[in-house]
């Protein structure tokens, strides 16, 4: 191998790292309704938004159920609905999420009421939940991570409703589901930096590889 075989393979990724404009942001969901089997503190879900690179000027989100839930997953375990706040005006023709799910509004038990609302039913939980929000000129990811109004349970940008656990409290009172909610945050990592670094990382293991002259 060759110093000029450097810039074939380098070209392309710093292009990438100059030109890349997507961003993503992650929270995670560390508060329940249910805190005889889920205490406040753990991260029971992971929320990231990122501009779409599939459907450039489109926001995706991705909502994933973590270890700590899905350990005890029955055979019917997902997410039943998911609410988020948006500094955008969103109708139902502004998501694109699961076959059979619907877009609303209105409460999310202990975590207060919520503008938008993604719904289904006990035969279509999603794991994880990914939909993507279309035709609003101009938005960011961080229009759609916005505090809710609140209730029992606190203030948070995000709640969902998760179902189908085997039953967490046997006896007569069964615990098959639950609502999360929380908004603890990561710091927001631009796809331009990640794509930079990989180049300056792959350019200092082909450089070590390279013999001496």
């Amino acid at each position: 191998m060759t110093t000029r075989f450097l810039p074939a393979v380098l070209t392309p990724l710093l292009l990438l790292a100059t030109s890349a404009q997507a961003a993503s942001l992650t929270f995670y969901m560390d508060q329940s309704n249910t805190e005889v089997a889920w205490p406040d503190g753990t991260p029971y879900l992971e929320v990231t938004i990122s501009d779409s690179l599939l459907h450039p000027g489109d926001i995706e989100f991705l909502v994933t159920p973590l270890a700590s839930l899905t350990m005890d997953a029955g055979s019917n375990f997902g997410i039943q609905k998911f609410g988020f706040n948006s500094t955008q005006t969103l109708t139902g023709t502004n998501i694109v999420g699961p076959t059979g799910w619907s877009t609303g509004s209105g409460n999310m038990d202990g975590f207060g009421s919520y503008e938008v609302t993604e719904g289904g039913t006990g035969s279509n939980r999603q794991n994880p939940l990914a939909f993507r929000i279309t035709g609003i000129a101009g938005d960011v990811v961080g229009d759609y991570a916005v505090a809710g109004t609140g209730g029992a349970q606190g203030s948070w940008y995000f709640a969902a409703h998760v179902a189908g656990f085997d039953d967490m409290d046997p006896g007569p009172g069964e615990i098959s589901s639950a609502f999360f909610g929380g908004n603890a945050t990561l710091v927001p990592v631009p796809a331009a930096a990640w794509m930079l670094g990989s180049a300056l990382g792959l350019l200092g293991m082909i450089r070590r590889r390279l013999p001496a002259r």
